[in-house]
């Protein structure tokens, strides 16, 4: 029997009914509830009362009713926003004279801040340990979201989700780490349909400024793994071609997202399945789960996007859906996550990943060729600037030779020359520029004046008189990823704590993968 809790708009609680209908639901779609009670044993209720079910996270604010009459007897539903339904009510907007609303800092202070900002730190105690740090992230895409997406989005940047319970009369907002879990949606046990996309485009043409003959255009191509670059592989028949119009767009701006919007359209496949509640125990929206057709050999990995509990004549079900997951923005992250995946058995694995795929429980990764492009042309910058340095210590080691010429000349004459003309005293002082004690002195090298330079050993160093430049590391000592490169971890943490700059997390399946973009 499952015990309701009905409590005022303050949370204080006035009752406990168990003869209640419930159809409640959160996820990327339905975030509301519809709650019939016997009036015979329901207070006073009224709109803004909230209820729960202790210890759950399933729960939400009333904001209308609906009355229904027959035989002379009324029946009162009551309409509310489930606890995700409160936060999709709410818009995260930039502060005035600002791009984007940015945020930094520990996740449980973040989530503290946002609930201040849209007014709901009455309603929802944040009770999380996270230690997990984000710094300077971006709500961008779009710059106008509403909160519920925005903090999905936030979160499962760097491998969490939200957590909701109600316990103590608090409704308790935790951070967890998203869990993946495998073998739970095994053919033996579970219906399940699993489709791959073969039909995506994999040919963008991106259209930019101006007109007619002088517009921009760009073109960017898919190969049949889903890796982007602007070299076309699949033609003929195979090509899937369409345009992507940004009519104010410049060129860098145009280039930059024409990829992105093709890589966005770069699906492996998708899976649709209704779980039962002894299935996914435990499961709650964002985490992923493993789809395995044990006949065909398929694998496909998908993320919980909903979560469905019924009450009826005192029993409780759930049902989750699965789909496809809330797409991640960039950010600069911080901590530790976990996770883990499995596939099961050899056959055809579906990703959705770039450049990733999943075969025979073997993970690869593939580099696009604009990767490689980048990393090229990173070294070339590099070698120039040795070679420069090499160009400046050729012309300083030029002078000091002119000079030693100069005066080995001098002393050649003074030699050759007649007592009567050069006092002993002067052939004394011009031979001891060659012994050193007015020798010519290189003047140091700087950007106005060619002179001597020191190499420094780590970056430039001197071998057997050979100068080498070494590209790698930054400052840190760490290696450098350029804008465009795509790296791939197990543990969900972004790169950005290692290498810094800024990356989006791509959509994966297994292992989490990350682009630099900034």
């Amino acid at each position: 029997m499952a015990d309701v809790i009905l409590a005022d708009g303050k949370l204080t609680p006035h009752a406990s009914v168990s003869q209640v209908t419930l159809d409640w639901a959160c996820g990327t779609d339905e975030n509301d509830f519809e709650l019939t009670i016997d009036d015979v044993l329901a207070p006073n209720i009224s709109q803004g009362w909230y209820f729960w079910l202790d210890g759950s996270d399933v729960g939400g604010r009333i904001v209308d009713r609906r009355v229904s009459v027959a035989g002379g007897m009324s029946t009162t539903t009551w309409i509310g926003q489930s606890w995700t339904g409160m936060l999709a009510a709410k818009i995260l907007q930039p502060d005035a004279n600002q791009d984007y609303l940015t945020v930094s800092g520990k996740l449980p202070d973040i989530l503290k801040n946002i609930l201040k900002r849209i007014g709901l730190d009455t309603v929802f105690t944040v009770d999380s340990s996270d230690a997990s740090i984000l710094s300077n992230w971006m709500f961008q895409n779009p710059r106008y979201v509403d909160a519920y997406t925005g903090l999905r989005t936030l979160l499962a940047s760097c491998g969490r989700r939200l957590d909701f319970k109600a316990s103590g009369n608090k409704i308790l907002l935790g951070v967890v780490p998203v869990q993946t879990v495998a073998n739970t949606i095994d053919s033996d046990l579970v219906d399940f349909k699993a489709e791959t996309n073969r039909r995506a485009v994999n040919h963008l043409i991106g259209l930019g400024s101006q007109e007619l003959k002088n517009r921009l255009v760009v073109n960017y191509f898919a190969d049949a793994t889903g890796v982007v670059s602007q070299t076309q592989t699949l033609v003929g028949a195979d090509e899937v071609c369409a345009t992507y119009d940004y009519s104010n767009a410049d060129l860098s701006t145009l280039q930059s997202e024409t990829k992105k919007h093709l890589q966005e359209l770069q699906t492996g496949g998708s899976v649709e399945v209704t779980l039962s509640d002894e299935v996914g125990d435990g499961l709650r929206v964002d985490d992923k789960i493993v789809a395995a057709d044990q006949s065909s050999g398929v694998n496909v990995t998908a993320v919980v996007t909903k979560r469905i509990v019924k009450i009826d004549s005192g029993i409780l079900t759930s049902t989750f859906e699965v789909g496809l997951p809330v797409q991640s923005a960039n950010a600069n992250y911080s901590g530790s996550s976990s996770s883990s995946s499995g596939s099961a058995g050899g056959g055809v694995s579906l990703t959705a990943g770039r450049g990733l795929s999943i075969s025979g429980g073997t993970i690869s990764a593939e580099v696009a060729s604009e990767d490689l492009d980048s990393v090229r042309q990173v070294a070339e910058s590099a070698d120039r600037t040795a070679s420069g340095f090499a160009a400046q210590i050729g012309k300083a080691n030029q002078i000091a030779e002119d000079a030693r010429n100069v005066a080995d000349a001098a002393k050649s004459v003074a030699d050759s020359a007649k007592s009567g003309m050069m006092t002993d005293s002067e052939r004394s002082k011009l031979a001891s520029v060659e012994r050193g004690a007015n020798a010519y002195t290189l003047p140091k090298a700087s950007t106005d004046v060619l002179g001597g330079v020191r190499v420094d050993g780590s970056s430039i160093v001197s071998v057997d008189g050979v100068i080498s430049a070494h590209f790698g590391g930054g400052v840190s000592g760490k290696a450098v990823f350029p804008i465009g490169y795509v790296v791939m971890n197990t543990t969900g943490v972004d790169p950005s704590v290692d290498f810094g700059g800024t990356w989006r997390q791509l959509p994966s399946l297994g292992c989490s993968m990350f682009e630099r973009i900034g």
